[in-house]
């Protein structure tokens, strides 16, 4: 019988992990979050469940966890581990808070444990945070697992890497990360025979290219803002993602952030784009947290394959776990299942916004001036695409000078 697990959710989101978790069985009693929009989505998405607004209130949390409650979950905030963040790990006032997870888990332990966050926090200052993490859990009595799952494994065609943490009290960690390990699927395709995915906030040291898929949605950019990834056309249009396409992405249901923000006099206002794409790129990707949260409700005996002891000091690998005596790393990969993938011009359900003429120009003048090796074609696609939107302008602009010059005749 499928076990199911009632949930208390630390840094809520939109609840793209609960959700997945719902999906699979599980139930959550408890959500915390302060994001104004993103308690607005979880208030509407999850009705009746209450939403406490401080991690750092402690007591007013601890009174409202429920008595029945086993499973914690905490997807604390990337800000400061992310390569498109500030990197400045737990000096910074957002990732740090998966401190205040732990202060809460001294007073209330839970049976289970699972933390999720991008694989740089591995990387980030020789390891230091997730070594701090891990040790922390490690005092705390439990036993630990961790691998980095990639969205891509799960039939989207988007490429996410995330590491899954899951700590346990009793038995072994390892039953809920480590079945499956399928070899991942990569191809090559002419420019005008799938969509190619690339972020136009980059182009100096990196292009985050996808064939037939988009890179990593994210809540940032290297410029600072929050922005979609462009996508090339098999038609070599270049468009930027419709929000609703972009929450099927996440495996959202599309429209689970299109709604109205209460305000405080009690009127209302539509979230704008950027906040929605900033909860969206910031979510968990609910395709990964549905397998994790089956593995949950259904544990299965893990094979224990042998794996190699981690001295102190040693880089974080992939994935890794702890016996509660020694801890080892493991050359398990990031694909536990290997789905079959919709081309993504193919999922693209809604029309794109044309890459615009400042982003374009930008991104080309980037890309002619890098030393990055780009697809054969890519570079002069980009370039028609820029010339494209020079000519919209200019035609835009005359025709804007010609109703002025018509309403000025008119007006005489």
């Amino acid at each position: 019988m499928p076990n199911s697990l009632d949930i208390t959710a630390i840094f809520g989101g939109i609840g793209g992990l609960e959700l997945g978790l719902h999906r699979s069985g599980h139930v959550t009693s408890l959500f915390c979050e302060c994001d104004p929009e993103a308690t607005a989505v979880l208030k509407r998405r999850f009705p009746g469940v209450p939403v406490a607004p401080d991690i750092k209130r402690t007591e007013e949390i601890l009174d409202k966890i429920s008595p029945r409650s086993d499973l914690l979950t905490a997807g604390f905030p990337c800000t400061d581990l992310s390569q498109a963040g500030r990197t400045r790990g737990f000096a910074g006032g957002r990732s740090s808070l998966i401190r205040e997870t732990i202060a809460l888990l001294r007073r209330r332990p839970f049976p289970k444990v699972l933390i999720e966050n991008v694989p740089n926090w591995r990387h980030l200052h020789r390891g230091q945070y997730m070594g701090e993490v891990l040790s922390a859990l490690e005092e705390l009595g439990y036993r630990w697992a961790y691998r980095t799952i990639d969205a891509l494994a799960f039939g989207l065609p988007q490429r996410r890497n995330r590491i899954f943490m899951f700590a346990t009290l009793e038995g072994d960690p390892r039953e809920t990360l480590f079945h499956g390990d399928e070899p991942p699927v990569e191809y090559e395709t002419g420019l005008n025979e799938a969509a190619h995915g690339f972020y136009w906030t980059e182009g100096n040291r990196g292009l985050g290219w996808g064939e037939d898929y988009v890179p990593t949605l994210k809540g940032g950019s290297a410029m600072g803002i929050p922005s979609p990834p462009a996508i090339l056309l098999p038609d070599l249009c270049v468009v930027t993602p419709h929000l609703r396409d972009v929450e099927r992405l996440q495996g959202l249901p599309e429209g689970w952030t299109d709604l109205d923000l209460l305000l405080e006099d009690g009127r209302e206002r539509p979230f704008n784009a950027r906040r929605r794409w900033t909860l969206i790129g910031n979510a968990v990707n609910v395709e990964v947290s549905t397998w994790v949260g089956q593995q949950l409700a259904a544990p299965r005996a893990y094979d224990d394959t042998p794996g190699i002891p981690l001295a102190i000091g040693e880089p974080w690998p992939k994935a890794a776990w702890f016996d509660g005596k020694i801890r080892y790393a493991t050359a398990i990969g990031s694909w536990p299942v290997n789905r079959p993938r919709q081309p993504l011009a193919e999922f693209l359900r809604y029309p794109g916004a044309a890459l615009s003429l400042r982003a374009t120009s930008g991104f080309y003048k980037r890309i002619c001036q890098s030393t990055l090796r780009f697809k054969p074609g890519f570079k002069e696609a980009i370039a028609a695409h820029c010339k494209k939107m020079e000519t919209i302008a200019v035609t835009s602009t005359a025709n804007g000078n010609k109703n002025t010059t018509r309403m000025k005749r008119r007006a005489a």
